[in-house]
């Protein structure tokens, strides 16, 4: 268990973390070694669409050159990363399951090779104070840790707790199929740690496929109905040591329409016990987006060529309760399984 007492942010743009570490009976946890840990600082920029959406773009990152003899990709591309301490001393043990650790990487200062990559692919890795930061943690070396604890709060003024951290999917609703989620090794585990570097500014450089949370969760679960699937083609990763991660034969175990299965909020739980509510659980029905639109309409007959022709803030017009197309909530709706609740076997 972690606790975030605070974070900040210097006039140099290096963050300071302190946390404190207790196992599950409340005793404190005073061995964290320098090679145990891991962590990431990103930025939750907001979107044009709805004051209850946004995007994290992450501070640390590397530009990854794809490898030849792997996938498609011919150009570099920038990819989200994290830090480790360099030495055992830069993290601060104080003795009493209390740690400090001052990340070395100042985000006012990024590498110029990272700030070129990113100004070709359009991205803004800039820092402003007045946005939700999210500082979070990866435990390494032990196969029990569950939990990767992190801090939202606003540098400008020190707030947290109640800042708007863009809460879309629970990681409890993961579970109900994962159980646990646990990738890349298994100690990532959290929702909250993953959009931190899944994000739109972070590719696979040899598929060029990216790994935005909101496009990367619906292409795989979708697999082998992807509409570009079914026309022929694939949905590759190449991961670590060049490993292919390739998504196009996984069969979804229920119809990828049924949204309120990852993400739900208060006005789509309806009489659902079984899920976990989030803030921004709602946005799936309530916020179009290209993205994530486009994630599962990736062909020009399945509604591609139109998603990429209108403008983003456009698609609200048509695509709501009183819209031309009518409502998202309304064209995911699963007729067959709808009509399954007016019978009962006797």
């Amino acid at each position: 268990v972690a606790h975030f007492p605070s974070a900040s942010i210097d006039d140099d743009g290096l963050a300071t973390i302190e946390f404190q570490l207790t196992n599950g009976e409340g005793t404190a946890i005073t061995d964290l070694s320098a090679s145990d840990v891991r962590f990431v600082i990103s930025k939750l920029q907001p979107s044009a669409l709805s004051s209850a959406s946004g995007t994290w773009q992450s501070y640390l990152n590397v530009v990854r050159e794809p490898v030849p003899g792997f996938g498609d990709g011919t150009e570099a591309r920038l990819q989200a990363t994290y830090e480790r301490p360099a030495e055992e001393d830069d993290l601060i043990n104080n003795g009493d399951g209390t740690y400090r650790y001052t990340l070395a990487q100042s985000i006012t200062n990024l590498e110029a090779d990272v700030l070129a990559q990113a100004a070709t692919e359009g991205l803004d890795l800039s820092y402003d104070p007045n946005l939700t930061h999210r500082v979070s943690m990866q435990f390494d070396g032990n196969p029990n840790t569950t939990a990767n604890p992190y801090h939202d709060w606003i540098p400008a003024t020190g707030a947290s707790g109640n800042v708007f951290n863009m809460d879309i999917a629970a990681t409890a609703n993961c579970n109900r199929c994962h159980d646990p989620l646990a990738f890349h090794g298994s100690n990532r585990r959290e929702i909250q740690y993953c959009v931190t570097c899944h994000n739109p500014g972070s590719t696979d450089p040899e598929s060029t496929n990216t790994v935005d949370m909101k496009v990367m969760i619906h292409k795989i679960h979708a697999g082998a109905n992807l509409p570009s699937v079914q026309e022929g083609g694939e949905y590759i990763f190449w991961g670590f040591r060049n490993s292919e991660y390739n998504y196009s034969n996984l069969h979804y175990p229920q119809d990828i329409r049924n949204c309120v299965n990852c993400h739900v909020g208060s006005a789509t739980v309806g009489d659902r016990t079984d899920l976990t509510v989030t803030a921004q659980g709602d946005n799936w029905a309530e916020v179009s987006s290209k993205a994530a639109c486009g994630s599962c309409h990736d062909t020009p007959d399945s509604g591609a060529g139109h998603i990429a022709a209108r403008e983003e803030d456009d698609c609200a017009s048509c695509h709501s309760a009183g819209g031309f197309a009518g409502s998202v909530a309304d064209s995911h709706r699963m007729l067959v399984q709808e009509a399954r609740q007016e019978f009962a076997a006797e």
